[in-house]
This record gives structure tokens, sequence and C-alpha cells, in this order.
């Protein structure tokens, strides 16, 4: 069973992530310094991978607007607010990540899933809409999330012990 730290850091992004989707442009300063924060907390070794899924997370986000997909309430581009997020989660996800240790399925499965429903909830908090057929929109993001965490996941992989017969 994990901990209680493992649980409350996982209760606790999902807060945060609640604060950040329906706060928005209103609490967009606490999540800038919360965003720069975990990311000095995270140790010096992984900050280059939380650079990396933080980049990568963006440039989705921008896709998805550029191509018409979909737009952020009050914003022509990825918002402050939601930069922060990304900056948020990725170094969350990474800590994250490292407790949980899934294989490259689970983590295709789960990044198929949870993207789309992510962003879906988000709709509904009016924090985005969409310019697209929702099939069309949520099957693109399925996609992009499928690749999206196995990849940023790469980074803080644990390598597999393999047992030696005696």
């Amino acid at each position: 069973m994990k901990s209680l730290r493992f649980w409350l850091l996982a209760a606790g992004f999902d807060l945060w992530w609640t604060l950040a989707v329906w706060g928005r442009e209103s609490v967009e300063i606490l999540l800038v310094i919360g965003a720069l924060l975990m990311l000095y907390f995270t140790p010096a070794a992984r900050r280059k991978w939380v650079i990396f899924a933080f980049i990568i997370g963006v440039a989705m986000d921008s896709l998805w607007c550029a191509s018409g997909l979909l737009a952020f309430e009050q914003s022509q581009g990825v918002p402050v607010w939601m930069v922060a997020l990304w900056l948020s989660f990725s170094a969350w996800w990474l800590w994250f990540y490292q407790q949980i240790s899934l294989r490259w399925p689970w983590l295709i499965l789960l990044g198929a899933v949870s993207g789309p429903l992510a962003y879906y909830v988000g709709m509904r908090f009016d924090a985005m809409y969409l310019l697209a057929p929702p099939w069309q929109v949520f099957s693109l993001m399925a996609v992009g999330w499928a690749c999206f965490l196995p990849l940023i996941s790469y980074g803080v992989r644990q390598p597999h012990v393999s047992k030696r017969s005696p």
C-alpha cells in the first residue's frame, strides 16, 4: 500500500488542477509561483526532464489551438495559467510516475483516457471550448496523450531488475 504522503500528493495535484482550471486568470500569479516552486524542489537531475515534458505539453496545446481544434477562454493561444499548470503537471507527473512505475502499454492507455478526460472536465468548467467536432478533438487528444505520457516518462523510468536463478 502506498504511503500517506503519496496519496496526499496525488490528491493535492488534483486540487491544484481544479484551482487552475476553475480560477484561471484570477489565480495565475499563484499558479506561476507554485509551478516555479515545484520546479525548484525537483531534484536537479530530473529538472531537464521536467522542462522537456513542460515544453512538449505546451507545444501540444499550442498545436491544438493553432490547428483550430480548441481555444482557451480569454486567450488567443495557451494562457499563462495553463502554461503554469503544464509546468506543475510536468514536475508532479515525473515524481508520480517514479512512484507507480507503469509499463508502456499502461502508460499509453492512461494517456489516451486521462488526457482527453482532463480537457473534457476543463471544458465543463468553461476554461476552454471546442472549435471542431468533439469526436475529432478528443480522438486527436487521445492519440497525442497516448504518445505524450510514455515519451515524458522515459527520463525517469526505473530499469527493471531481472531476477537470476540461483
